[in-house]
């Protein structure tokens, strides 16, 4: 096992971030056996899916039933809602009152007034449905909006799509957990344009102190860029949620993602476990 780590850290000095371009030739066959072997001892659980990719999107190590299948991942596409309504407001966003429960926000108190960077921080609902609601619809179907969807390798959303559906609440709205993880890689590429900037000060914002915040917990402060998902639960029998989190690490340099789904519990709880299964790989350490 000391073998495999020593691959491990390797990996993580060596690897260099560049815009995500998948490619044929393979990881190392000791780092990808290293990690899939240690993910699977220390996390044996079934409840556990995730994808652990490479800064060019390569798949290092999985344990993901079908994970070209679409599902419904939750908050994990707000990110990406918000970069289409940045491309139709010329790059303004709004500035709004949450209220919580009274405007629809799964924090009952509320958030009080936010911008982007902070909604994204505490994944707001009632701030991702102003944007939704303030999106051209017919853009869904052939506009900017569907490029911009398509841009991230994404199918995005239905043009009839409600504003509950565009911030991932319900099941509406599909991405195949492959094509997401790629999707965030090339967001975090793009992190020097002006709204793809803020996202990232927002996902560095939520692994510190957000719905995210287990994920620095176990990796160290300002570690990793991370975005957190609840969503209705897809196994059979269903449980209460599916928590999801991505985590790219290190925010610095970003070498590797984790995309992460837990049956049974909120996203939140979710960043904590994807924290762990990091750090098990020499994360944080670095």
């Amino acid at each position: 096992m000391r073998a495999l780590k020593s691959a491990l850290a390797a990996l993580l000095v060596l690897a260099t971030f560049c815009p995500v371009q998948p490619q044929s030739v393979p990881q190392p066959q000791l780092f990808s056996q290293a990690a899939q072997a240690i993910l699977d001892r220390k996390f044996p659980s079934s409840d556990i899916s995730y994808l652990l990719l490479d800064a060019s999107g390569n798949v290092i190590a999985e344990r993901w039933p079908a994970d070209k299948q679409a599902i419904s991942p939750g908050s994990l596409v707000k990110p990406f809602l918000a970069v289409a309504y940045g491309q139709q407001h010329g790059g303004r966003f709004p500035t709004v009152r949450c209220l919580g429960t009274k405007t629809h926000c799964w924090l009952p108190a509320g958030h009080g007034t936010l911008g982007l960077e902070e909604a994204i921080v505490q994944s707001c609902n009632t701030y991702f449905l102003a944007l939704a609601s303030g999106l051209d619809r017919a853009s869904l179907d052939h506009g900017r909006a569907a490029q911009s969807f398509a841009h991230y390798g994404l199918r995005g959303p239905a043009a009839g799509a409600t504003d509950e559906s565009l911030i991932g609440l319900g099941t509406e709205w599909k991405e195949s957990p492959l094509s997401l993880a790629r999707a965030y890689l090339t967001l975090v590429s793009e992190q020097q344009s002006p709204t793809q900037g803020l996202l990232m000060k927002g996902m560095l914002g939520s692994a510190s102190r957000g719905t995210a915040r287990g994920v620095d917990a176990a990796l160290g402060a300002n570690a990793a860029f991370a975005k957190t998902g609840t969503a209705d639960c897809s196994h059979t029998p269903p449980g209460p949620a599916d928590g999801f989190t991505v985590a790219v690490y290190p925010a610095a340099q970003p070498r590797l993602l984790l995309l992460v789904r837990v049956h049974g519990i909120t996203g939140a709880e979710a960043a904590k476990l994807a924290g762990a299964m990091l750090a098990s790989l020499g994360a944080g350490s670095q």
